[in-house]
């Protein structure tokens, strides 16, 4: 009996690891553990019991905004530093002001090729007169368009922000030379994550350009050398011209001037005060009234509160890179997708080559007491217009706050200004098709 009694026990006393769910309900218990286990089993088991004691989503969601980082000691200048993501170690340097714990702005910077996250931050704290976070990450050869990089920049970010407190509406991308095109590249597609995106000295090609539709909520701030040898001026000017088209926030620097070593292709000082004064003015918008994304196969998502799940016989597009020399490629088509948010429940979706895609919702932009409506309506391409076609009714009806939606959006981006109580899932009779890259 006794040698029972132990072996009992014993078996209690394993299954109580860190994903033990507490015995009686603790809001607060039950929201941390959700957000720091890594079992599905345990997060299910939480819904289920935040549901069942009918815990409201303003509650949650009050919780969420209150979390609180731990807060990491280390100020000044950090280089050396390591970092770890997919099974890969990479370097990168850190700069911190050192007498504040308020929220600060942060700037994550990409160096160029042969440069490295430790020669490039105390610059760069010294040009934003050591009053942001500045965070320089390396990578080899500076190929910020391989997904690698990419994995790992974004990574990098939410890492920084999870042990130092950081204006997650002010931070910024921003990147020289080769840096510039991860800057273009990494910001467009995740647009809604940044204030502001800062290419120096470098531009995309004309396939890339798709995809500055993606900047219809981001500043940029482009700086160019008209006598750049690296980079052909007349890309940067190209961006600049589709931006300004669209009427999309871009302000656009050309200089004349020639370095001693690389001719125009450098980021001259007397450029800095006018860049450090449109940073301080910038700040991230939230829940804006028109989500515009173009999408391709290896960047399907979100952008705010609209996602394209699945589109059409999408096109891959992935440069090769030092980590990635057979990328995922394919020739296709690219999706597009406006999302219109009308006012009174009312939602407008225009869209080509989509299949399935998403909208957000939360108390802030609707009514949930009452019928949301969602209209989509075709695209066609006629002489390199966007004609929009009928347009049908998608969805009408009321929608129930779901907890599922709220805690595991906040989970995936740790992101208190992006919460959303309820997700409205679209899949379209007849694709929406059209355009070839």
């Amino acid at each position: 009996m006794k040698l029972h009694i132990l072996l009992m026990m014993l078996l209690v006393s394993c299954s109580s690891g860190i994903d033990r769910i507490p015995d009686s309900h603790d809001l607060k218990a039950d929201v941390d553990l959700f957000l720091s286990t890594m079992d599905p089993d345990v997060e299910v088991k939480i819904l289920q019991r935040l549901k069942g004691a009918k815990v409201s989503h303003e509650s949650v969601k009050s919780l969420l905004r209150q979390r609180k980082n731990p807060v990491n000691e280390k100020r000044g200048l950090q280089t050396g530093l390591t970092f770890k993501i997919n099974g890969k170690e990479y370097s990168y340097a850190l700069y911190h002001p050192k007498t504040t714990d308020t929220p600060l702005p942060m700037v994550i910077v990409l160096h160029g090729m042969g440069g490295n996250g430790d020669t490039t931050v105390a610059k760069w704290a010294e040009r934003l007169n050591k009053e942001f976070i500045v965070v320089c990450p390396s990578y080899p050869m500076g190929a910020w368009w391989a997904r690698p990089a990419e994995d790992m920049v974004l990574a990098l970010m939410d890492h920084t922000k999870s042990i130092y407190n950081v204006d997650t509406n002010r931070i910024f991308l921003a990147g020289l030379s080769n840096g510039s095109i991860g800057t273009y590249t990494i910001g467009m597609f995740y647009p809604d994550r940044f204030a502001g995106l800062i290419p120096i000295a470098g531009s995309i090609t004309p396939r890339f350009m798709n995809f500055l539709i993606n900047l219809r909520n981001t500043p940029i701030y482009m700086i160019q050398g008209a006598h750049d040898p690296i980079f052909p001026i007349k890309l940067s000017r190209r961006v600049n011209q589709i931006l300004s088209d669209m009427k999309y926030p871009v302000i656009y620097r050309e200089h004349g001037e020639k370095g001693m070593a690389h001719g125009g292709h450098f980021l001259p000082e007397n450029e800095i005060p006018d860049l450090l004064e449109w940073i301080k003015k910038q700040k991230r918008v939230s829940n804006p009234d028109v989500v515009r994304m173009t999408r391709e196969n290896n960047h399907l998502g979100a952008i705010h509160w609209a996602r394209l799940n699945k589109g059409k016989n999408l096109a891959s597009l992935e440069l090769p890179g030092p980590e990635s020399p057979r990328p995922n490629n394919k020739n296709g088509k690219i999706a597009t997708l406006f999302a219109f948010r009308k006012g009174n429940n009312q939602f407008e979706v225009m869209g080509e080559n989509i299949v399935e895609y998403d909208l957000f919702l939360n108390t802030e932009t609707v009514d949930f007491s009452k019928t949301i409506t969602i209209t989509t309506q075709k695209i066609q391409n006629q002489n390199n217009k966007l004609i929009p076609g009928e347009k049908k009714i998608s969805y009408q009806k009321k929608v129930k706050k779901d907890l599922a939606v709220l805690l595991y959006g906040y989970k995936q981006l740790r992101d208190p200004s992006q919460l959303y109580d309820a997700r409205v899932n679209i899949l379209l009779e007849t694709t929406l098709v059209q355009s070839h890259l």
